[in-house]
């Protein structure tokens, strides 16, 4: 039988998102679509250039999904902090989880920050990035941005089990369709030529998309 790995799409629905601060996934990553890896001071001004769209996504959750600016939230280490109550209920009403959390850093390199490697995964593979964002567009476009401006700190995995093995599947861009759509807020980040290398590679399976195969063992 053929185990030659095939590109496909992960479910939404099963796919995981997966945050990782090794550095070399960014490298790998930006071989496979042909955007240069650049110097961490250029990566923080291009994150900085992204605050506005992303406090702008940070309003959205609380005038339009519930959220609200978390109490005595004053790291200024944090863009920002908001907290929504969990979604999950009892049959009494009772919540099932702890509140939502959400922050987000001023500053890029906090992702790579050994010191902080663990509250950014509680973050990113918290119900917020399980769940919400398949419902709630601004969790959507936040997870879509930062795998623009850091692609490969933060991944959708989907593991497919077969008889012949696992396949791993691994997005590490957004869609090309929601590149377009925003194409005015990422030219404003991004500039054109680096722009015109995200939305190519948003567009190729090939470089968007990795597939691992790790055979069965007998």
């Amino acid at each position: 039988m053929d185990n030659t790995p095939t590109m496909q799409t992960p479910p939404s629905s099963t796919a995981q998102v997966h945050f990782s601060s090794d550095v070399r996934n960014m490298d790998n990553w930006a071989r496979r679509t042909g955007i240069p890896l650049t110097t961490a001071e250029a990566l923080g001004t291009t994150y900085a250039r992204a605050h506005k769209w992303l406090m702008s996504l940070k309003a959205q959750l609380i005038q339009h999904h519930g959220w609200q600016d978390a109490e005595a939230a004053t790291d200024t280490r944090m863009l920002f902090t908001v907290e929504a109550p969990s979604p999950w209920r009892s049959p009494n009403g009772l919540p099932l989880s702890p509140k939502l959390r959400l922050q987000l850093p001023t500053y890029a390199s906090s992702f790579f920050s050994p010191e902080r490697r663990v509250q950014w995964q509680m973050v990113f593979h918290s119900d917020i990035f399980a769940t919400q964002r398949l419902i709630v567009q601004p969790i959507t476009d936040i997870l879509n941005l930062i795998q623009c401006l850091l692609t490969g700190v933060v991944t959708l995995v989907y593991e497919e089990q077969l008889p012949q093995g696992t396949y791993t599947t691994t997005r590490g861009l957004p869609s090309v369709q929601w590149i377009t759509n925003n194409q005015a807020a990422l030219l404003e980040i991004f500039g054109h030529a680096h722009f015109k290398q995200l939305w190519k590679a948003a567009n190729d399976r090939t470089t968007s998309f990795k597939v691992d195969f790790e055979p069965r063992r007998r």
